[in-house]
């Protein structure tokens, strides 16, 4: 199955291949856990909420 994805129009090259990449990954070895985040939000807010999502998952023991 392929699934497309339309990213946004000033979104760059690199960051649409990084998305690509990070969803293939993130499929391939597991359920995908997807949200939505506002546009304006920074590098570091997104890695920390990355770091306690991740953080969740595994002491939940769902961990891929």
């Amino acid at each position: 199955m392929k699934i497309e994805v339309i990213v946004p129009d000033e979104w760059t090259p690199g960051l649409t291949l990084a998305m690509q990449q990070l969803l293939q990954r993130a499929v391939r070895s597991g359920w995908p856990l997807i949200t939505c985040l506002r546009p304006d939000a920074t590098a570091e807010e997104i890695e920390e909420i990355d770091h306690q999502i991740r953080v969740l998952v595994q002491d939940s023991g769902l961990a891929a």
